[in-house]
């Protein structure tokens, strides 16, 4: 079963990351696509409900964090979701989840699909479960809104860049930062709110990410690398607002310009995240996003299932 999926896949991508593989629009690709434990129906309906808003290749993934709950919290996970558990707790439901994932992609061969996991930046504070790692084709480091110390920024997700390369050095394999900038401007939505004050009179100032000389050191640690900055679904949102749309534009269309890779995906958990329309295009084309520039992770997943044949 192993083989033919990964015949599938190289037939589908070409072989090889070069100018023969095919290139998905960006609206195809969904790099971030939950389908553990947070999924409301069959893996299979999942994906459909994707292809019919025009998906094709996909990351298939889940929360690490989720599956160490205790017999209580797991418990109230269940009832809280429908009534069933769909994967065990611990190393069992890592494998079963991953198991599930190869299903999915040895039963849909009109698809390009991986595997992988989730994970909380603050796991690497507060303890970083490694073997799970090598069960999966790419992982994606969940950046929070949720610091002590404010809101996301340049300094952190340099922090974070240097911490994930070190990961990397033991699990080679590619890993994605996921949805740095969002996470910025909602802690900054949410701080002004609490304060009473309103965050349409945020300025392109206070949104911007980065400080002067942290976006060459960003450029400097992810030359040659496999680390890839996710843009998800609601980078979309932020670009009706013309400050938050002027930061976006500063902070990330320098990384595109000077090579940084990036992905694109939904980040869809539940089938109401899966009826909100999907248009990467939209801030990727202000942000200096191509498509060639967004399918560079498809293509080096696609080139290392065809030299593991």
């Amino acid at each position: 079963m192993k083989n033919t999926v990964i015949a599938c896949l190289a037939i589908f991508c070409g072989l090889a990351a070069d100018a023969q593989t095919p290139a998905f629009a960006l609206h195809e690709m969904d790099m971030h696509l939950h389908a553990g434990l947070e999924r409301e129906v069959s893996m299979n309906e999942w994906l459909d409900l994707a292809v019919a808003d025009g998906r094709k290749a996909f990351i298939l993934l889940d929360h690490l964090e989720l599956y160490r709950m205790n017999t209580k919290e797991s418990a109230k996970w269940a009832r809280d979701h429908g009534g069933r558990l769909l994967y065990p707790m611990g190393a069992e439901g890592h494998r079963a989840l991953m198991a599930d994932f190869d299903k999915a992609a040895a039963a849909r061969p009109d698809l390009t699909i991986f595997k992988g996991w989730e994970i909380s930046e603050f796991d690497f504070e507060e303890g970083l479960e490694e073997a799970p790692i090598d069960l999966a084709d790419v992982v994606g480091w969940h950046i929070s809104p949720n610091h002590d110390e404010g809101p996301p920024d340049g300094a952190l997700l340099i922090k974070r860049i240097k911490q994930i390369k070190e990961v990397q050095q033991r699990h080679p394999v590619p890993m994605i930062v996921f949805h740095p900038f969002t996470m910025r401007l909602e802690r900054l939505a949410k701080d002004a709110k609490k304060t009473g004050k309103d965050p349409s009179l945020l300025t392109t100032s206070d949104f911007r990410f980065f400080k002067p000389g942290e976006q060459e050191e960003v450029i400097r640690l992810l030359k040659d690398v496999s680390i890839y900055i996710e843009m998800a679904l609601e980078s979309g949102d932020c670009l009706d607002n013309p400050a938050m749309r002027a930061a976006l534009i500063a902070d990330v269309k320098p990384l595109a310009d000077a090579g940084v890779k990036f992905t694109v995906s939904t980040d869809n958990h539940y089938i109401g995240h899966a009826k909100k329309t999907f248009q990467p295009e939209k801030y990727c084309e202000p942000c200096g996003i191509t498509v060639e520039n967004a399918n560079a992770l498809i293509r080096e997943l696609c080139a290392r299932k065809a030299k593991t044949k």
